[in-house]
This record gives C-alpha cells, structure tokens and sequence, in this order.
C-alpha cells in the first residue's frame, strides 16, 4: 500500500508550505498494513525542501472493521 494519487499531488503542489507544521497520518488498510506510507510522505516533504521531523506515528485503522467501529463508538 502507498499514497493515493491525490494526496501525493497535495503534497507535491503545498509540501514546502508543511515545514514547521505538525503532520499526523491516518489511514485505512485492508488487511495489508501502512506499506510506504508514512515513508512516503517523508520523502515528498523533503523533496519540497520541509522540514519531516514532525510527523506522528500513523493512525491505521482496519478498513474492513472500520463500520463495526463506528458503530461501537455511535452507540457508546
């Protein structure tokens, strides 16, 4: 698993404009982890010249759970 295609754009067109700013990841997967993820945003921030040491661990939330959670989190 990698970036989408669209945050990939974002984060080529408005990456330098991170620098200094706190970024913290957050995905769903189905069954196969975070891959390159996070690993990739990294490269793309510095490739736009932000600094990277900011970046949370990853919220990875199971995609194939992602209904049941909601439904335990709406029904308390």
């Amino acid at each position: 698993m990698t970036l989408s295609h669209p945050l990939t754009a974002f984060l080529k067109t408005y990456g330098a404009r991170l620098s200094g700013k706190k970024i913290a990841p957050f995905m769903t997967e189905g069954g196969y982890g975070q891959g390159d993820s996070v690993q990739r945003i990294r490269e793309i921030l510095q490739e736009q010249g932000a600094s990277v040491e900011t970046i949370t661990k990853a919220l990875v939330v199971d995609g194939n759970r992602l209904i049941e959670l909601i439904n335990v989190s709406i029904s308390g």
